[in-house]
């Protein structure tokens, strides 16, 4: 777990930096196309977060009123929070990955993924824990 918040803290980073800087270096007036990418995926991305996220708050407040439980609009609200965040930090990875959450088909295949692991490593460590004991103890 600390290497893959190493790995995030320091590696994507570089990695972002690295992208910026071939890309600048590539193009015609390439740190102008640059920094219009960079700004116009920010721009565009939270945007679009913003329309998602009314639409996911008037669905939870939706299926609050019909007394049901909204599972799924929390899930799609953490995911389009997480691309928000995503779209607001600097790079061309970040924002492509921010954009992509935006998109319902692939956060709905993200929701899924996410429920799968739970479910495995929830059976997983139940069939670690020892059985619970059938001793009562009566004071």
């Amino acid at each position: 777990m600390f290497w893959r918040l190493v790995l995030l803290l320091i590696g994507l980073p570089a990695l972002e930096l690295f992208v910026l800087y071939m890309l600048a270096n590539s193009l015609p007036f390439g740190q102008i196309v640059t920094v219009l990418l960079v700004l116009g995926t920010g721009f565009l991305g939270v945007s679009l977060a913003r329309y998602q996220g009314m639409g996911c708050w008037l669905e939870l407040h939706r299926q609050l009123d019909r007394k049901e439980t909204p599972t799924q609009p929390i899930a799609n609200g953490i995911l389009i929070l997480i691309a928000a965040a995503l779209l607001i930090m600097p790079g061309l990875i970040t924002d492509v990955t921010g954009i992509l959450l935006l998109i319902p088909p692939i956060r709905r295949g993200v929701i899924a993924y996410t429920l799968y692991r739970f479910e495995a490593y929830r059976l997983r460590t139940r069939q670690q824990q020892p059985p619970p004991s059938q001793e009562t103890i009566d004071v």
